[in-house]
């Protein structure tokens, strides 16, 4: 048996969860880097090192300006 249970959530409450996840995406991004950057982590986007880098470096610095957006002050 299923059930659904309905949510009623105000705008700084989504925000709240949106901008949580994205943080912990963040979070997640910023170590691949590191551990590629030291070949110690695997291929995230592309094979060849350098560009997936560069990739990664990119999403990082994506990932901060929209946290920005949203109002973070911890970036």
């Amino acid at each position: 048996m299923s059930k659904s249970i309905t949510i009623d959530l105000d705008w700084d409450t989504i925000d709240r969860i949106t901008t949580s996840s994205m943080k912990s995406v963040l979070e997640n991004l910023e170590i691949d880097l590191q551990k590629r950057k030291n070949d110690s982590g695997m291929a995230i986007f592309v094979k060849e090192k350098q560009y997936d880098v560069i990739l990664l470096e990119r999403h990082v610095e994506a990932f901060k300006l929209i946290l920005k957006y949203y109002g973070d002050k911890s970036i």
